[in-house]
This record gives C-alpha cells, sequence and structure tokens, in this order.
C-alpha cells in the first residue's frame, strides 16, 4: 500500500484482518438467508469456536499480503497492482481454508459456504484497497503524508523524473533541491527546482534540510559518482533508491538476496510470478487432458486415414528445443512422404520464408490427405501430449528445430526463455501470411514481453477460427 512504514502500515493490516472478518460474518448471513428460502443445506450458526476460527484466519489474510509485499513501502504502486494482491490473497487463503476444512473436519461448515466467502471476501477487500487508495491519494494532495526527496543529476532522467512527480501528485513527494555532478557548470535551476549544489555539498545539505530520502536520477556512466553520495547516506540513515537505465528495458523485475552476508541481484527478463504461471500450467494441464479424451474418435480417424492413404509411420517425432534450450521430443501426425527429410536438401532454393526456418507454399513432399491436415493444423494435435507432459504450453513462442537454432541471432534466442506453445500471436494473425522470420520472432518477442492470463486466453479464443477457416496454417 502507498503509506508510511511502521504506523499506516499497522493501520492497512489492521483494516485487512477487519475485513476478513466482516466477510465472514456477512457470508454467514448470506448463507442463512439462502438456506432458510431454498431449505437447501444445514443451517449454520457462529458460535464461540467459530469466532476463535475467525480471528485466525484474518491473521492468516494479513500474513499472506505481507508474503506477497502488499505492506511494503512502495509509494509508486497502481490501484491495479493493490486488486492484484486482493485476488492471490483470496484463491491463496480459500485454498488454505479448504484444505483446514479437509483435514480439521469442520463439519458445521458447508462447502458451498466457503465459495460463498470467497466472493463475498474479494468484494470486501477489493472495496477496501480501492477506498484506502483514493483516500491516501487524497490525503497527500491536502500536504499529509508527504516526502521531502533530493534529486541527484541533472540530465533527462532528472528532467523526466520531476514531470511524472508534477502530474502525480497523489504520490506525495516534495523535491526538496537538485544536486548535480561536480563537474557540471551550477545554473539556478532544472525544470523550476533549484540546483542546492554539487556532489561534495551532500553531507552539508543532509544537514541543513529536511530530507527524508535522496532519489538517484543518472544515466548509468555516471554510476562511479554516485558512491560517496550512497556512503554519505549509508551514514546519516537516509534512505536511497535509483531510477537509472543501468537495468535496461528488457527486465521484468529484480530481486535482491541475501545469502551467506553475500547480497544478489536476479535479474529476470520474464515474470516469475509464480501464482500466474501456476495458474498457467493448471490451465494447459486441464485442456490438454481434457482434448485428449474428447478429440480421442477424431485422432483415431486421422490415424486410419493416413494408414490408408501413405506408407510409412503414423508420426513423425518433431526433435526440438524448448525453455532454456533444453531439448525434448514431440510428435506430429505424419503428413509427408517417407524420406521427406533427405528431400529437403533439393527443395532449399524454394524457400519462401527468410531465415533459418523452411517453408514453401506447394511443397511436393506433403501427401495429398495432409495438406488437409495441415490447412487445419490437425497435424498438430498430438502435441497435446507434450503439453501435458509440461515440455510445451497451450500458447506460447514457435518451437525451435536443432537445425535451426543453429542459424538464430542472438535477439531471436530470448524467445527460448518461456516454453514453446502450439499457439501464439503468429497463429492468429495467419502465420501463413508471414515470410520474414525476424517478423516472426517479433510477434513471439511482443507476446513475451505482454504475456498475461488474460492475452492467452484471447489468444486460444482468437485460435479456433482461425483453425478452423484455415488461416492460421
Amino acid at each position: 500500500m502507498i503509506w508510511r512504514p511502521t504506523y499506516h502500515r499497522r493501520v492497512v493490516q489492521a483494516a485487512d484482518a477487519l475485513t476478513t472478518a466482516v466477510s465472514f460474518v456477512a457470508a454467514f448471513s448470506l448463507w442463512e438467508r439462502f438456506q432458510r428460502l431454498t431449505g437447501i443445506g444445514i443451517p449454520i450458526r457462529i458460535t464461540t469456536d467459530d469466532i476463535a476460527l475467525i480471528v485466525g484466519f484474518s491473521l492468516l489474510w494479513v500474513i499472506i499480503f505481507n508474503r506477497l509485499g502488499a505492506y511494503s513501502f512502495q509509494r509508486f504502486a497502481s490501484l491495479w497492482k493493490e486488486l492484484t494482491n486482493v485476488v492471490k490473497t483470496t484463491i491463496i487463503g480459500v485454498c488454505l481454508f479448504f484444505a483446514a476444512h479437509y483435514f480439521l473436519r469442520f463439519g458445521h461448515i458447508p462447502r458451498t459456504y466457503i465459495i460463498t466467502f470467497a466472493f463475498v471476501n474479494f468484494l470486501f477487500l477489493a472495496l477496501e484497497k480501492t477506498s484506502l487508495f483514493y483516500v491516501a491519494k487524497e490525503l497527500r494532495k491536502r500536504g499529509i503524508n508527504r516526502k521531502r526527496v533530493l534529486l541527484i543529476g541533472d540530465g533527462d532522467k532528472t528532467r523526466d523524473f520531476i514531470d511524472v512527480v508534477k502530474n502525480n501528485i497523489g504520490w506525495g513527494l516534495d523535491i526538496v533541491g537538485i544536486v548535480k555532478t561536480a563537474s557540471e557548470n551550477l545554473t539556478c535551476e532544472t525544470s523550476g527546482i533549484k540546483i542546492l549544489g554539487d556532489y561534495e555539498d551532500i553531507e552539508r545539505l543532509l544537514h541543513t534540510h529536511i530530507i527524508d530520502e535522496i532519489i538517484v536520477c543518472v544515466p548509468i556512466d555516471q554510476f562511479g559518482q554516485i558512491r560517496k553520495i550512497i556512503e554519505c547516506c549509508e551514514r546519516e540513515g537516509v534512505q536511497i533508491r535509483i531510477y537509472s537505465d543501468f537495468f535496461g528495458k528488457l527486465l521484468k523485475k529484480v530481486r535482491v538476496d541475501n545469502a551467506y552476508g553475500m547480497s544478489i541481484v536476479s535479474l529476470m527478463t520474464t515474470t516469475d510470478d509464480e501464482l500466474r504461471q501456476y495458474i498457467k500450467r493448471l490451465m494447459d494441464i486441464a485442456v490438454s487432458s481434457v482434448m485428449l479424451i474428447v478429440l480421442t474418435p477424431l485422432l483415431l480417424i486421422i490415424a486410419l486415414l493416413i494408414k490408408a492413404t501413405s506408407k510409412g509411420p503414423l508420426l513423425y517425432q518433431w526433435n526440438v528445443v524448448g525453455l532454456n534450450k533444453k531439448p525434448f521430443k514431440s510428435w506430429k501426425f505424419r503428413t509427408m512422404v517417407l524420406k521427406a527429410d533427405q528431400m529437403k536438401t533439393d527443395l532449399l532454393h524454394r524457400n519462401e520464408m527468410d531465415g533459418p526456418v523452411f517453408k514453401i507454399k506447394n511443397d511436393p513432399r506433403v501427401t495429398k490427405i495432409g495438406k488437409i491436415f495441415r490447412k487445419f493444423s490437425l497435424d498438430e494435435l498430438p502435441q497435446l501430449w507434450s503439453v501435458f507432459k509440461g515440455d510445451m504450453s497451450l500458447v506460447g513462442p514457435r518451437p525451435a528445430g536443432p537445425h535451426e537454432l543453429a542459424r538464430y541471432e542472438s535477439w531471436h534466442r530470448r524467445k527460448l526463455s518461456v516454453k514453446p506453445g502450439l499457439t501464439c500471436l503468429w497463429q492468429v494473425k495467419g502465420r501463413n501470411k508471414i515470410s520474414s522470420f525476424d517478423e516472426w520472432v517479433r510477434l513471439d518477442l511482443e507476446y513475451i514481453e505482454n504475456w498475461s492470463l488474460g492475452l492467452d486466453l484471447k489468444i486460444l479464443l482468437k485460435t479456433i477460427p482461425a483453425v478452423l477457416r484455415g488461416s492460421g496454417s
């Protein structure tokens, strides 16, 4: 939450615990009315034991919020991040509630009540977080709970930061002044903020001004000059934050861990949100298993057609590389004649795709029935097994063969930082219209940059009509 540490943090924790406790009572009330109107289920009442249960779970909710970093001091947090934490906490908490119900045998509490509580709790917490978010923002606009900060640097980043702070008064930051590098000519002000001195003046400024925090806004080539400032802030006990291009633009998260007294900085180029990754994996397992069962008759028909129309094995073993270049074996329905791989050398001059991928429109190696399977992507159905096993995902970048990987440029390889998938942006945008491998990779990287569970769902829904039209082949 966007609050000052200690006191305000405790206020928010108390608000979360109270909101969760009220959610239990409200869910009890709703369930009681539902039972009276319908006669379904057994009547339930709040007993003395239930009060202890409510208090215990309310504290558990606060612990979950804390583990998710919801109480860390972060003035730049968005309302979306607050609501995301609510979703995560509700899911984790309700799962633990179900587990406790199973192992501890809360016989008087129906499982349908727990589901009712989940919806009520999410709604109440979302309303609480939204209210607190705007209350905190309004209080800062009125001069309450504001922070006095000193900026270090006088380049474009400093001016950009000043403009953003001016446009977000709800952050509660008052810029006291700017400290420039010693090599620069001292002017009166920058973007309307007074220049107070250079790097050599930092200790004096901390003694003569009330400074809550120092924010460093310098490019990477000036990092060596701020060491003295960092050491001074450490001595003086003043918090310091760094706004810099040091970590580049591709990083999704920076994490600092302490191991045996060593500070280790981890730079992630893809999201490491374990909950969303877990949900994505559950979705892969659920959808692939259901499709393998439901499509069994279709799979048998395809197998019979392949055997009846051409000689050779039923499946084509596809040796590809997946997450972090780890090789694995996948399978497709065979759509080509025997020894198709050996014939590829004689057809390289007809390749219509720029880059390492081989693709021609009227490939003479493809069987008649194979053309139909390829048009509607039916040959790729066996890859659902690879999704179920975990080698692939439903949605992800196109898998790469070892021979293709050898010809990848450096920036192409970033697509290997996530699991390959059956479909992605290249599928829904019609991969038969893409003749540039670089464009194909850009679509994969666009997916990686903007990945979310909602994007996966959107791509899956768009893949269905694309496959039915045969436009994704």
